[in-house]
């Protein structure tokens, strides 16, 4: 495994022993913006407890391409310099039809910044990251994993959380809660709203593979490389990113009709790869399979 996915401390709440006074701000999740959130309000003064009902990073890369504007405002919690020293960075990609090059961009540095136009670096990185720099403000952030928010209950001018943990569990109060538990929220479906915007049709497969051999061939740069019915993949689209570790993303199109449970298998997945990087060996470190949604919320 190309990543150590070793676990969080827990450690049993204080409200499990007795009533906690109201906090100011309960953050419900632990990724990448409930996290980025604690620290910039820590920057600011600002005390929170931020929960968590896992107790590791993300599993998988999931997020990888990060942009400049995502790497200014880490800059400015603290991780900027960890995540472009790790990180991949590539300014020229290449679109493809078939084995013809169709088209080509080189997104040169601009004069002034210090950060390039896009980094690759795994999304279990940047969690580690913004819990490491958490771990800075030991009396302006509680990180609290294996903490899980069953129901919450909004007062007006407070919001009450019922939380589960492995010891049992307890309420908590606070000012502001702040929901960042993703695209599955628990928090928005116990509060009935809804995404509105447009679900596509197309499931996408993505596959994390770590070789030693590139698949990018004598091209040493990282680069971007997108393809319109590739010779590999018949009729449909692939796209192909670099990460750190020697992992590499693949992304192929699937079409409407397929079924993710049976698509996100070694037995599916190990041909299409081979169809695309020959015999070159590899190992599939994680895949998944998705959808595109443009989505959000009416009113924030």
């Amino acid at each position: 495994m190309a990543y150590d996915y070793a676990p969080f401390p827990y450690a049993p709440p204080a409200g499990l022993s007795h009533a906690e006074p109201r906090h100011r701000v309960v953050i419900v999740g632990a990724g990448p913006i409930g996290l980025a959130m604690a620290v910039d309000l820590a920057l600011q003064g600002i005390a929170t407890v931020v929960l968590d009902d896992n107790n590791v990073v993300s599993v998988g890369s999931r997020a990888i391409c990060w942009a400049k504007r995502s790497l200014e405002i880490c800059d400015r919690l603290g991780i900027g310099d960890r995540m472009l020293a790790k990180g991949v960075t590539w300014k020229v990609g290449r679109n493809f039809h078939k084995d013809n090059q169709v088209y080509a961009f080189d997104l040169q540095p601009d004069l002034g910044y210090k950060y390039p136009a896009f980094i690759n670096l795994q999304q279990y990185y940047v969690e580690q990251y913004l819990i490491d720099r958490a771990s800075e403000f030991p009396s302006l952030i509680d990180l609290r994993f294996l903490n899980k928010v069953i129901a919450h209950t909004d007062h007006g001018d407070h919001v009450t959380l019922n939380i589960s943990t492995p010891d049992g569990q307890y309420t908590l109060e606070a000012e502001y809660y702040v929901a960042c538990d993703g695209a599955g929220s628990a928090t928005r479906e116990r509060m009935q709203l809804a995404l509105n915007g447009q679900s596509f049709d197309e499931h996408f497969l993505i596959v994390d593979v770590e070789m030693e051999t590139s698949p990018f061939g004598d091209h040493t740069t990282p680069e971007r490389w997108f393809w319109f019915a590739p010779p590999f993949h018949s009729g449909q689209s692939a796209l192909l990113h670099k990460q750190p570790d020697n992992i590499y993303r693949i992304d192929l199109q699937l079409g409407p009709d397929t079924d993710p449970k049976e698509e996100a298998t070694e037995a599916k997945v190990r041909p299409r790869i081979m169809a695309m990087v020959g015999n070159a060996p590899f190992r599939i470190d994680w895949m998944s399979v998705y959808k595109f949604r443009c989505a959000k919320l009416d009113r924030f």
